[in-house]
């Protein structure tokens, strides 16, 4: 009820009874009452508005603190940082953002973003490309940003999309122009360094080429003169020559074989083998040579050693060569021991201990990891004096260490040295009375070849007459090619059971006539064709096998090798 209407009752209750005064203190308390009410109501709205200009002051000086923190930290955010609407309007950057762009936040706000997007037209245009990569969990694109003067800055840009008031969309940039260089740079260096790979390994090819070329003669003819009867002093000369041109060879193999290391492209086979009879072998091998100097060369064989066992033969074979071939050299009076002792069988797998032990000058002891190392040798004096290059025990010992064997010496000076080392092999299911190389019978009847028909593909003058002497020894009918070129016409002309084929030569080469045989929708496509090299390195064996041919045999070429691969190969039949 209102005070107005309050007093009108009230005085007409006065009119009605007016000789009672108790409705005159009841108005005046109505009327002191309204004005006590109306005062504190005043009070109340003064109250209220006085707390509510607090309050809104308190908030806004909270909410420019925060602004202001928040902006202190974007500020300081080293990445930048872009605020957008739904439109892909911009409506904040941070400075880390204006330093990449080249523009202050005034003159970029309320542009569309893909305008400082060099890669995209629109903002949808950018999104999709975004959401696509991120589909491919890939939480970053990279995006060129239109800087100063036109300049295109790199950078890694990750977007996260939600709402809040205006903003839409938070861009951040990241600028990598510094670790683009840094790639540029790195890829730079990776192009040089894979160039000179390939000059060095052009380089090795072609001297690889060109120094076993003359020592394929050499070596050759040696093998041709000590076939034929000659007295003694002869043979001996002979014997001399080809000790010495293989002990080049041998310097030669060793340089192939520690460039193959260095460039991690070893490859080891996994064939049955006759363990005893390749260490027979060897030791036999270094017999002449031990002998010369008066030393005795023995070879020891526990008898639980399996005769037949899994590995690569060749490469053994490479290790003891070069550990018994070291002994002899370094020992001039006393005995070259070659030990055999079974270490541990656990299912189809032996563990053999291999010792080479020597009379010879010994090794001090500070000098027994050095001679393990490249191109180093015990004492300056031993390289004037014995020779070679420092790279063998370098070589053995990597060759063991990738078939997870470790090459260990225990020596004493002018007492002998013992070089030992343990290799895994899985044992074979050949019987023990198998031949080990069915083709050794052959080759020493030599008439397992007789009437084979043979293209010799060779350019070489003496290289001819050196292959050509043994396969007309094995009764084999030749023919020779110079060329990859004149080897086409003939395989097209005649019939060859077999081609020998050399790999580089002037016109057209071993690879090119190879694949345009291979590539002939004619009978002669299927020959055998072996190639005939005097380059030993892996990436050419890989070529040429590739480029199709069956075989691959290495020049200076082992004249029972050669038999073996042709006997291997060969489509005649008697």
């Amino acid at each position: 009820m209102s005070r107005r209407l309050l007093e009108k009752q009230i005085a007409r209750i006065k009119e009605k009874y007016p000789e009672e005064e108790f409705f005159d203190r009841l108005f005046e308390k109505v009327a002191s009452s309204y004005v006590d009410f109306e005062r504190v109501q005043k009070l109340k709205d003064r109250s209220i508005r006085l707390m509510s200009q607090e309050l809104h002051d308190l908030y806004r000086a909270q909410e420019e603190k925060q602004q202001a923190f928040i902006s202190t930290i974007l500020g300081k955010i080293v990445d930048g940082i872009i605020t957008c609407n739904k439109a892909g309007k911009i409506i904040s950057v941070n400075s880390s953002a204006e330093h990449i762009i080249g523009k202050n936040e005034s003159e970029v706000r309320d542009l569309e973003l893909s305008t400082i997007l060099a890669d995209f037209e629109t903002y949808d245009e950018f999104l999709s490309h975004y959401y696509l990569n991120l589909a491919k969990n890939e939480n970053q694109i990279e995006v060129s940003i239109s800087g100063k003067s036109e300049a295109q800055i790199p950078c890694e840009v990750s977007v996260s999309q939600f709402e809040m008031d205006e903003v839409s969309t938070i861009v951040i940039l990241r600028d990598i122009t510094e670790r683009k260089k840094v790639e540029a740079i790195i890829i730079e260096e990776k192009e040089k360094a894979e160039k000179a790979s390939r000059a060095k390994a052009e380089f090795l090819s072609t001297m690889s080429h060109e120094i076993r070329t003359p020592m394929n003669s050499i070596i050759g003819m040696t093998n041709i003169l000590i076939q034929d009867d000659f007295d003694e002093e002869t043979m001996n000369l002979l014997n001399t020559l080809k000790f010495s041109s293989e002990h080049l060879l041998v310097l030669i193999n060793d340089i192939l074989d520690f460039n193959k290391i260095e460039a991690g492209k070893i490859e080891f086979e996994h064939i049955d083998f006759n363990l005893k009879e390749l260490v027979e072998n060897i030791n036999e091998s270094h017999k002449y040579r031990a002998n010369e100097k008066g030393v005795q060369i023995e070879l020891e064989i526990d008898p639980m050693v399996p005769n037949w066992v899994v590995g690569d033969p060749g490469r053994l074979s490479q290790i003891l060569t070069n550990l018994v071939g070291n002994a002899v050299k370094f020992t001039t009076e006393g005995s070259v021991i070659t030990r055999l002792t079974p270490q541990q069988k656990e299912g189809s797998t032996i563990d053999i201990l291999f010792e080479v032990i020597d009379t010879g000058i010994g090794i001090a002891e500070g000098k027994q990891k050095l001679i393990f190392e490249s191109f180093s040798q015990s004492e300056t004096y031993t390289t004037r004096q014995y020779g070679g290059t420092g790279l063998g025990l370098a070589i053995t010992k990597k060759l063991i260490e990738l078939q997870n064997g470790h090459l260990e010496v225990t020596s004493t000076p002018r007492i002998g040295s013992n070089f030992h080392f343990s290799l895994q092999f899985t044992l074979s299911n050949t019987p023990d009375d198998a031949l080990a190389k069915p083709v050794a019978g052959a080759y020493a009847t030599q008439d397992e070849l007789v009437g084979l028909k043979i293209l010799l593909v060779e350019d070489n003058p003496i290289n001819q007459f050196v292959a050509g002497k043994f396969l007309s020894k094995w009764k084999c009918n030749v023919t020779i090619a110079e060329n990859g070129h004149e080897a086409w016409e003939k395989v097209q002309a005649d019939e060859f059971d077999i081609i020998l084929m050399d790999l580089q030569m002037p016109g057209k080469n071993g690879f090119e006539a190879t694949r345009e045989i291979r590539n002939s929708d004619k009978v002669y496509k299927d020959i055998p064709i072996i190639a005939l090299t005097a380059t030993a390195l892996l990436e050419e064996k890989n070529r040429a096998l590739k480029a199709g041919m069956n075989d691959f045999v290495t020049k200076p070429f082992n004249p029972k090798e050669l038999y073996e691969k042709i006997l291997k190969n060969m489509t005649h039949s008697t």
